[in-house]
């Protein structure tokens, strides 16, 4: 069975953000043989992925993937019981030579390139390059990702990438995190940005892989530590965003959940020209704003809607809703109502 689903994008980013564009999905399950085995292999794997995908073990493939391509980077995630995605000596003609970072996602993945053979345990990666033969195999309901990044782009950062090549990544499992969590970042919010925020998405990404290739090899990088601090911004930002219910939000419970201190966490914002409260509150004011202009907005309490929006004290809220928006909450439904 072939299936392409495009999940629903309609729904609002918390916090008054881009709305959250999911990727398509492209799933195949069934005998490796067939016609529309053979036209999933032919216009997706081999057309638009540029590998192979053959049964791992028996004659059945089940295996969900994820691609979407933002800036010069592709992004994607594979799952399911059995399966193997392989760059083989046809597709070589095609010239292709990016290098692409395999992630284990659950499970075990196995990696093979070069003659070597790489047991991926979960949150492990390998760096695998498409000019030459390899294999990544699904098996037991496993996963992965994989980052697809121009060889040169990243040799520009980590001259000595290519060494890493066929190999266990060795960063720090911190920084491994970090690379992680900026994938999904990327998958979550780039698709709903222009060309020019995807762009500058991509480069973060590409970054801060060229970074883990060289705190792999034991190089130091002050540039390149720098240059990453804007996108553990970025991802502190979608941490606050997705707890700004929670009374409970602090700097402190932030920095805990990020592995920094209160004062690194003030660093970076200070740099936006906000504080970190100041943040917090403007998001809190916007996600309020958009509760009391939704659907179910005019028959909720105000104070209900306060708490979702993470505010303990109803006359702080509209104190702070008529500084910001020059009316009181109630003023702004009923205005909203009147014009809907």
């Amino acid at each position: 069975m072939v299936a392409l689903t495009v999940p629903d994008s309609g729904t609002q980013g918390v916090g008054g953000g881009a709305p959250d564009v999911r990727l398509p999905v492209f799933t195949y399950s069934g005998a490796a043989r067939g016609q529309s085995y053979e036209a999933w292999r032919e216009e997706f794997c081999r057309g638009f992925c540029q590998l192979d995908a053959v049964p791992e073990g028996d004659d059945q493939i089940e295996c969900t993937v994820q691609v979407a391509r933002f800036g010069a980077l592709s992004f994607g995630s594979a799952r399911g019981t059995s399966g193997s995605f392989r760059r083989t000596r046809p597709l070589l003609s095609d010239g292709c030579d990016d290098l692409t970072l395999v992630t284990a996602t659950k499970g075990d993945i196995l990696t093979i390139q070069r003659g070597h053979t790489v047991e991926l345990k979960e949150s492990h990666m390998s760096l695998m390059g498409l000019d030459i033969l390899g294999d990544a195999a699904l098996s037991n309901g496993g996963g992965f990702t994989a980052l697809r990044i121009p060889r040169r782009e990243l040799l520009s950062i980590a001259p000595n990438a290519e060494d890493h090549l066929a190999l266990p990544v060795l960063a720090s499992p911190g920084l491994r995190n970090l690379v992680s969590s900026y994938f999904a970042l990327c998958t979550k919010t780039a698709p709903s940005l222009d060309a020019v925020g995807q762009h500058t998405m991509a480069q973060h990404m590409t970054e801060l892989v060229g970074l883990m290739m060289r705190e792999d090899a034991g190089q130091h990088s002050p540039e390149l530590r720098e240059s990453f601090g804007q996108t553990r911004l970025q991802l502190i930002k979608a941490q606050v965003l997705g707890q700004l219910g929670d009374e409970r939000l602090t700097i402190a419970s932030v920095a805990r959940q990020a592995s920094l201190t209160p004062k690194q966490i003030q660093r970076l914002f200070g740099a936006t020209g906000l504080t970190f409260s100041e943040f917090v509150l403007e998001q809190r004011l916007l996600l309020a704003h958009r509760l009391l202009a939704g659907a179910t907005g005019g028959m909720e309490k105000i104070s209900a809607i306060a708490q979702d929006a993470g505010f303990g004290d109803l006359s702080y809220f509209n104190r702070s809703f008529r500084r910001r928006f020059g009316m009181t909450p109630s003023e702004w439904r009923d205005a909203h109502l009147l014009h809907h």
